[in-house]
């Protein structure tokens, strides 16, 4: 396409990235774009890419000279990072070379849905813990190390409270945490002797897991270590089972022993839909959720409709009109109403227009090569998507909820 539009010389364009509705996604939580605006600054075409190209045989030579001297040269425009947003309303928008725009289409779609699709997951999962600490135990099972790493950012924005990646802690300022592995206990064939070697390294620190033979028979030698050597117990970490009964004995059985502090963590395919059950509906005395693989490939919804449409060229509106393919022309703003500091509806306008009364959600944040906006630290986005949550009404965060967001359109 690329040849095309430089040979035919077309004019600029602008391009809009949205989120068709998808079931059980009421809201989404819009993240990536910080790393978005650096690979899109940083995009080039190097001499191992040009001489690929070249060794295809279908491109001109005068084409490939135009893109050795390749960057984007545009301006993005785009609601803030850590934004929820709703379906079908514009998140992004690119102007500029429409060449420009057509070859950055996969990286923009890419990097936006995937971290996206992880916040989105995340805030779910943070919603339906109550009280609870959730800590990201997903790495293991995500698409890849960078997948790795993008889950446990975005764990951490939507407000777990650490990580076991400890790269991701280490590159991102997450708090790491960790327990021991079912291999570990194996490894001496002792569950009492690893549980005190264990200690003997970490003291008080310790999390033991309970459940390699017999959760309760666990439980209760972690109480004999604690009686045995006068030492605190940080916590048990149940990993299968009955969780809720396993849950319900153990507490009993640790503040009998005088281990009244003692957490109770519970992993094993762990995902909102489960932690809302045990401790919204059964009101189990858990303390920690270790969440792992149904959030790392976010499993009930793997794939979101994220789509980037072309919708003006030359400063006319375009757009394609199939059958559930449809989209609105022009480029957009997206204005938002709140009433007592709660999320009321958001009305999608032309961007020339102008709402009094409203909050404008997309600005601009890059120009030819300039950052119009200062970076913002993990943890000022974090502050940002809690605030979002709390300004958004309960009954779209409900895991059960149908109720649509009211989204007006006046294009």
């Amino acid at each position: 396409m690329g040849q095309v539009y430089w040979r035919q010389g077309l004019p600029d364009a602008t391009f809009s990235l949205f989120f068709r509705p998808t079931p059980k996604r009421l809201y989404f939580v819009l993240s990536g774009i910080d790393d978005l605006l650096d690979k899109i600054d940083e995009f080039r075409f190097d001499e191992e890419d040009l001489i690929y190209l070249e060794s295809l045989k279908i491109f001109d030579k005068d084409y490939l000279r135009y893109l050795s001297t390749f960057r984007f040269d545009g301006l993005v425009r785009s609601m803030k990072n850590g934004s929820i947003f709703f379906p079908n309303e514009s998140v992004l928008e690119i102007t500029g070379n429409i060449i420009e725009g057509q070859i950055l289409e996969t990286l923009i779609i890419n990097e936006v849905h995937s971290n996206t699709s992880l916040a989105t997951k995340s805030t779910r999962i943070v919603q339906s813990s109550g009280n609870s600490t959730i800590v990201d135990f997903s790495a293991r099972r995500t698409y890849g190390y960078e997948a790795a790493l993008k889950a446990s950012k975005n764990a951490y924005l939507a407000g777990f409270e650490g990580t076991s990646n400890f790269d991701a802690a280490k590159l991102f300022d997450i708090p790491v945490s960790g327990t021991m592995g079912h291999s570990y206990i194996l490894g001496f064939q002792d569950e009492y002797q690893s549980f005190l070697n264990y200690a003997q390294e970490f003291k008080s620190n310790s999390i033991y897991l309970v459940d390699t033979f017999d959760s309760l028979e666990g439980v209760q030698k972690v109480i004999e270590l604690h009686k045995n050597e006068s030492l605190d117990i940080r916590g048990i970490r149940l990993d299968s089972g009955d969780f809720s009964t396993l849950s319900y004995k153990a507490r009993k059985m640790l503040d009998s022993a005088g281990l009244k502090t003692t957490k109770i963590i519970v992993s094993g395919s762990m995902n909102e839909y489960k932690i809302h059950e045990l401790i919204n509906n059964q009101k189990c005395p858990i303390d920690i959720f270790g969440v792992g693989s149904d959030y790392g490939v976010s499993s009930d919804v793997p794939v979101l409709e994220c789509v980037y449409k072309l919708v003006e060229i030359d400063n006319q509106p375009v757009n394609k009109n199939s059958p559930n393919k449809s989209y609105l022309p022009y480029s957009k703003q997206i204005y938002r109403k709140l009433h007592n500091n709660m999320m009321d509806h958001d009305i999608v306008t032309k961007n020339s227009a102008k709402k009094n009364g409203y909050f404008p959600m997309i600005k601009n944040i890059y120009d030819r090569g300039d950052y119009l906006i200062n970076k913002e630290s993990l943890h000022d986005v974090r502050k940002y998507i809690k605030i979002q949550m709390e300004q958004l009404p309960d009954n779209y965060k409900n895991l059960k909820s149908e109720k649509i967001y009211r989204v007006v359109f006046e294009i």
